[in-house]
């Protein structure tokens, strides 16, 4: 037989388990049909016999006896246990209730973990509250000194109690806003600046006010670079925008290094509050390198272009640096139809160029000095479109061809040094001659060559000569110079012939499309008359 609770075995007739303590109800199976037939009375008269009073301490004895054990096997574990006090003290009424307690059931557990917590929060709060009152009070003790300290002019002292308060306070912007004036009026500028930035970066809706105390710091002390460094810094573009002027970026190339093969205009941009200045061999820029201008023209070769913004202030940005290869065929030089040498008689020069390409030349007469004569480019020298007369007395020429891609070619020279000899008409004589006759076209005032429309005076000059035909005529340039600026003579575009050997053969110097010269004597008023 066994304990319908615990399961323990049991003896045959016993009532109750003496290890749980359970009541044995004995309820015999009926079974019709079963020929065992049960002594009814005597088993009414076994029952008869038993005390309940009896059994009711046995079972309570028995479950002492069982509670006992378990609890003696759970104070064991603890080696500070008196054994005395558990025997005969309170202690042990207060242990034993509590572990019967615990031991009921699941509900009793939950409401002692429960209870356990809520001790355990409430200890917590009364920390956490004790901790607050604490600073709150030692916070409002530091703000107060320091306040006090800055009436009496004491800033390294109110420093000292505002950093305690930024302690307690870290997030406080009043307290960091007045620690930074204290390091104002100490002079520790660099700190109340580290102590704006801080603002600016923790909070942004404080950045545009803690920027202009930081730019007022450094223009007071006219510190342009750490306004420079300060900007830089700043990822706000609404602020660095605010005070652009003073912001020295490197310069921007239009065109990344690298290799090409055709020629690269290259631009520079910066700031408009200061310079550029560049190098193109590599070396380091500064005030006395190239000032950029206008665009850098990369012909073929390899260049390592660097630059430099150099503000208005004197402030330095970093320096821009690119490396180009350019590899680009470079046309091939004009082909000049007369060479260098001394002639008696003009010739006309005409020029060649390679395909797709135009020529470029430049002429320097005697009286020009050789260090004032420079090379042919696109925007400093005249194109070639037809032949040119020779000019008379000593010339040098210099033709310079570029290909559609800008690329030059190298430059070619001719000297030339023409003497017309046997000539029975002087260069006055033809001077004076082309100005008769345009006094007779009705072109001027008078023969002193003062114009009847313009407020200035024409003049006459003879630089070169040309043969057309066979006959050599001197070629006389009209310049004209104004009242108001007399030292300047402007060509006109106006051309006149004079035949060195003929006075009477003279008229307008043309040329057709095909670059051939001619003579027009056009009717004069004596012309007319007659």
């Amino acid at each position: 037989m066994k304990c319908p609770k615990c399961n323990a075995s049991l003896p045959e007739g016993k009532l109750f388990c003496e290890k749980c303590g359970e009541e044995i109800n004995i309820v015999p199976e009926y079974d019709p049909d079963s020929e065992f037939k049960v002594n009814v009375a005597g088993v009414f008269d076994k029952t008869r016999e038993l005390d309940t009073k009896e059994v009711k301490k046995r079972k309570y004895k028995s479950i002492s006896d069982t509670s006992i054990k378990r609890k003696k096997s759970l104070l064991e574990e603890d080696d500070d246990f008196d054994d005395e006090e558990f025997e005969n003290g309170s202690l042990k009424d207060i242990i034993y209730s509590a572990i019967d307690f615990w031991n009921k059931n699941t509900a009793s557990k939950i409401i002692v973990i429960f209870l356990a917590a809520m001790v355990v929060i409430a200890f917590i709060a009364i920390g956490v509250l004790i901790t607050t009152m604490v600073n709150k009070h030692n916070l409002d003790y530091y703000i107060s000194s320091a306040e006090d300290c800055v009436a009496e002019k004491d800033y390294e002292g109110a420093i000292k109690f505002y950093e305690k308060a930024i302690a307690k306070s870290p997030d406080d912007i009043k307290i960091k806003y007045a620690v930074s004036e204290c390091y104002l009026a100490a002079g520790q500028d660099n700190n109340a600046v580290f102590v704006l930035k801080e603002i600016a970066t923790e909070n942004p809706s404080f950045s545009n006010d803690a920027y202009e105390k930081m730019f007022n710091i450094y223009y007071e002390n006219k510190d342009w670079k750490g306004i420079n460094d300060l900007l830089l810094d700043c990822d706000n573009e609404q602020i660095v925008s605010k005070f652009n002027e003073y912001l020295c970026r490197a310069p921007e190339f239009s065109v990344k290094g690298g290799e090409y093969d055709e020629a690269q205009t290259l631009e520079l941009s910066a700031s408009p509050y200061g310079f550029v200045y560049y190098t193109t061999d590599g070396t380091d820029p500064d005030e006395n390198s190239f000032l950029y201008t206008d665009p850098i023209f990369l012909e073929s070769g390899e260049y390592e272009i660097k630059a430099v913004f150099i503000s208005e202030n004197n402030v330095k940005s970093e320096i821009a640096d690119e490396k180009y290869n350019i590899k680009v065929l470079i046309p091939l030089a004009p082909q000049v139809s007369i060479e260098s040498g001394s002639y008696n008689v003009p010739i006309l020069i005409s020029v060649n160029s390679d395909i797709n390409c135009k020529t470029y030349y430049v002429c320097y007469r005697e009286y020009v000095k050789e260090s004032d004569r420079v090379d042919p480019t696109m925007e400093e020298a005249t194109e070639y479109e037809s032949p040119i007369p020779m000019p008379m007395g000593a010339s040098e020429f210099r033709f310079i061809s570029y290909n559609e891609e800008g690329v030059p070619s190298t430059i070619i020279t001719r000297k030339y040094n023409v003497k017309i000899e046997n000539a029975t008409v002087s260069k006055e004589q033809a001077a004076n001659i082309a100005t008769l006759y345009k006094y007779k076209l009705g072109g001027l005032q008078s023969t002193d060559g003062y114009s009847t429309t313009a407020n200035g005076k024409f003049d006459y000059s003879i630089e070169d000569a040309i043969n057309i035909r066979g006959t050599v005529y001197y070629i006389i340039n009209e310049y004209y110079r104004a009242n108001s600026n007399k030292n300047v003579a402007t060509f006109t575009g106006l051309r006149y012939a004079v035949n060195i050997n003929n006075p009477l053969d003279y008229g307008t110097l043309e040329v057709n499309p095909r670059g051939e010269y001619y003579v027009v004597k056009q009717a004069t008023i004596d012309t007319e008359q007659q």
